[in-house]
C-alpha cells in the first residue's frame, strides 16, 4: 500500500492548523438522586490537544464536585469527585454534533474553479471519509437523516477577515469518550481539509456512491460502514504531510489495524472496557492519573506502543462470531 498511495507524491499534501471545534451535548446521570441533566460542550482551538484541554475543564464543571468546593476546601479535606456519571449511548439525548473548521479564502485555488467557495465539496468529502468511521466508533447512533447537513446549517460566509467557518453535522457525541478518541475525531475532520486541499476531492467522491454513503450514515451499520472504509482506506490511512509528522494524524501509515481493534473493541465492550479506563480515568477528572493529550501520547507510535496499545489490541482482537452478537449495552 505504501507504494501506491496517493498522497506521497503529492507536494500539495501540506499540513497546517486552522481553528477546529465543535458543539455536543450529553446526558450526565446524577449520583445522588438518578435524575437525568442535559449538557452542552463548544470550544474552538486551533490545535487538537487544546480542545482536549478545554473539554476537560468543562467535564471538571459539569459532572464533578470542583465548583462545590469552598476557598480552603483542599485544607479542609476538601476533594474532587465524581457528581454524575456520563452516558455517551442514551438515543433519547442523541443529537447532531456541529464539528467545525476556519475555512480559509486562499484554499479557493487549490479546488476547480476557485472563484466559488467548495464547502459543499468539502461537506461531501466529511461524508465520505469521516462519516463511517462515525458509524464504525459510534455503534449506539441513532437512525435517521439528522446527519444531514443542510446549506443553512455549514453556515460557510465569509467573515470581514476573509475566512469564516465550515460546519459538518454528521457525527453523534461517541468521540466525547476520552482524549483518545477526541483527537480522532478532530484529526480526522481537519484531515478532509488538508484532502481538499491536496486536490482529491473529486478523486475521493468517485470511491463511494452517494447511495451508499446516505444509507450507512441514515442506518449506522456496522457491516456496510466496514465494507466502506476498506475503500476509502487511503485517505483514512494517511502519510505525513508537508509540515507535519505522523502524530498530527488520526491514522498514519501502519496503524490501519488500530482503527479496526478499536470498532470491534467498543462494539463488543463498550468505551470503557475497550480504552481500558473509566470515564473520569480517562478525563482525569479527579485531578489523578496521567493527562492525556490525544491518541498518540495515550497508545504511542511505532517503537514506543504503550500498555493501551497493547490492551487495545487483545480486547479488539477477532473473535469468532455468534449469532446472538450483540453490540455493548453500556458505556463500560
Amino acid at each position: 500500500m505504501k507504494k501506491t498511495h496517493p498522497l506521497l507524491d503529492n507536494d500539495r499534501w501540506r499540513f497546517s492548523q486552522p481553528d477546529l471545534g465543535f458543539e455536543a451535548e450529553y446526558t450526565a446521570i446524577s449520583k445522588a438522586d438518578g435524575k437525568k441533566k442535559t449538557h452542552k460542550i463548544s470550544t474552538t482551538n486551533t490545535c487538537r490537544e487544546g480542545i482536549i484541554n478545554n473539554v476537560r475543564a468543562s467535564f471538571m464543571q459539569q459532572v464533578t464536585n470542583l465548583k462545590s468546593l469552598q476557598e480552603g476546601g483542599w485544607r479542609k479535606g476538601g476533594r474532587i469527585e465524581m457528581a454524575a456519571d456520563v452516558d455517551l449511548t442514551e438515543k433519547k439525548r442523541k443529537k447532531a454534533v456541529v464539528l467545525r473548521i476556519q475555512w480559509y479564502k486562499g484554499w479557493m485555488g487549490h479546488f476547480p474553479g476557485g472563484d466559488t467557495f467548495p464547502a459543499e465539496t468539502f461537506l461531501q468529502v466529511c461524508d465520505v471519509v469521516m462519516g463511517p468511521v462515525c458509524v464504525l466508533l459510534g455503534p449506539w447512533r441513532a437512525q435517521g437523516d439528522w446527519w444531514k447537513t443542510s446549506p443553512d446549517d455549514a453556515k460557510y460566509r465569509f467573515g470581514r477577515n476573509g475566512n469564516d467557518y465550515v460546519h459538518w453535522k454528521g457525527s453523534d457525541n461517541w468521540f466525547l469518550a476520552h482524549p483518545a478518541t477526541m483527537g480522532i475525531a478532530t484529526g480526522l475532520y481537519r484531515q478532509c481539509y488538508h484532502l481538499c486541499g491536496a486536490g482529491l476531492a473529486p478523486e475521493i467522491l468517485k470511491t463511494l456512491d452517494p447511495g451508499e454513503v446516505d444509507e450507512v450514515m441514515s442506518t449506522g451499520s456496522q457491516k456496510l460502514a466496514l465494507r466502506l472504509v476498506k475503500r476509502t482506506r487511503p485517505y483514512i490511512e494517511v502519510p505525513a504531510g508537508c509540515g507535519a509528522s505522523r502524530v498530527n494524524y488520526a491514522f498514519t501509515l501502519g496503524f490501519w489495524r488500530r482503527l479496526i481493534r478499536l470498532q470491534r473493541a467498543i462494539r463488543h465492550h463498550g468505551y470503557e472496557k475497550a480504552l481500558g479506563q473509566d470515564f473520569s480515568e480517562g478525563w482525569c477528572l479527579l485531578g489523578k492519573g496521567t493527562e492525556w493529550s490525544g491518541l498518540w501520547r495515550f497508545w504511542g507510535d511505532e517503537g514506543q506502543l504503550t500498555d493501551h496499545h497493547r490492551h487495545l489490541m487483545k480486547m479488539g482482537a477477532p473473535r469468532r462470531a455468534t449469532s446472538g452478537s450483540k453490540p455493548a449495552t453500556k458505556n463500560s
